[in-house]
């Protein structure tokens, strides 16, 4: 194989790589078995590159394991940088040869400059592409792996690949950082406009729709004890509004927006359905536990307060809830949660009213 077929297989392994990065940024998975998963695909990729090396004469082979190596360590963090590292290795070690202790050097170099520029070099620099110029320039180090040649051997080898070996590795890092970048940015695009879709741009809350899904599915699992569904509505918001003006009243809601993210439990599910009225779905909650945490929200946002531009704006809520065994249609439980609140406003406000469901 030649080295321009090689230079060009490589580069599109390179980009089928970033490619299933990609694949992975967008699946629900964690942070770092995303990184293992990558590293054992790069692993792989080395590995191909160590048994198809490129022959530039005078039995002198050079590959790209090196250059895979420092970008899996620059991008996918220790874990699956070691992943990388030891599955090359293997490759290496079947491979044999005069250069063994030398290649196998020169990966561990590798894996230690892609490791420094991405803790020290990369936000340093401002330039995307310059970061990944000196991304590769740091991984042609991995030529001191010559050192540990034969005098003889090593001056060979350095004039017939050095200069190859450093272009290559200046390129390739250029390219696959280029491939996972752009697909880092993609995947952070895709995932803040579904954010956008599924959530109140005011508050940061879920919306009605995303609400209305999350309530559909969780409602679904099994369920002893019973669940509750509550509406909250803050009192006299249009007043509020009308004295202090909409500025204040939209800081008024994304108050209460954070106070109740922060008074639920984690599986409970909050949402802004509109104007001034928030909805809390409480799963696997037995009637007391319910109205307990309703009353809770009550007092809290009663107790809050809130100052702007040094005046006190007063809050109070009124709460609706609706308890009930079993799977009930959405619109049934917001029907009855919302003439508990009726009740509620009709009784004074700042009060907590639930129904039970037959």
């Amino acid at each position: 194989m030649n080295g321009t077929m090689h230079f060009l297989n490589s580069l599109g392994l390179m980009a089928l790589l970033a490619i299933f990065y990609g694949s992975l940024l967008r699946r629900r998975m964690s942070s770092e078995l995303r990184k293992v998963v990558m590293g054992v695909l790069f692993g792989g990729a080395a590995a191909i590159a160590v048994f198809q090396p490129i022959y530039l004469g005078s039995g002198v082979l050079v590959d790209a394991r090196n250059l895979i190596v420092g970008c899996a360590s620059a991008f996918f963090g220790p874990l699956g940088a070691s992943a990388t590292l030891i599955i090359t290795a293997i490759a290496r070690v079947h491979a044999g040869g005069i250069g063994l202790s030398a290649g196998l050097a020169s990966m561990v170099i590798a894996y230690l400059m892609g490791a420094i520029w991405a803790r020290s070099v990369r936000s340093r620099l401002n330039s995307t592409f310059v970061s990944f110029l000196a991304l590769g320039a740091m991984i042609s180090l991995s030529l001191l792996g010559t050192l540990l040649l034969p005098a003889v051997l090593r001056t060979k080898l350095l004039s017939e690949i050095g200069a190859f070996s450093v272009g290559f590795n200046l390129f390739g890092a250029v390219i696959l950082g280029g491939f996972i970048d752009r697909e880092r940015r993609h995947a952070a695009r895709e995932s803040r406009l579904s954010n956008e879709a599924k959530t109140d741009p005011l508050t940061g809350l879920l919306n009605r729709r995303s609400f209305q899904e999350r309530y559909e599915r969780q409602a679904q699992e099994r369920n002893r004890i019973g669940s509750a569904l509550l509406v909250v509505d803050l009192d006299h918001f249009k007043d509020i509004n009308d004295a202090n003006g909409h500025d204040v009243g939209d800081i008024v809601l994304q108050s209460v927006g954070r106070l109740l993210s922060d008074t639920v439990r984690q599986s409970d599910v909050v949402a802004r359905m509109g104007g001034e009225e928030f909805v809390v779905f409480l799963p696997n909650t037995e009637f007391g536990n319910a109205r307990s945490l309703a009353e809770r929200i009550r007092q809290n946002v009663q107790g809050a307060g809130l100052e702007v531009d040094g005046r006190q704006i007063s809050i109070t809520t009124s709460v609706g809830g609706h308890w009930h065994h079993g799977i009930v249609d959405l619109a049934v439980a917001l029907k009855q949660a919302d003439v508990a609140l009726y009740r509620a406003k009709e009784s004074g406000r700042n009060r907590v009213e639930f129904n039970l469901a037959a």
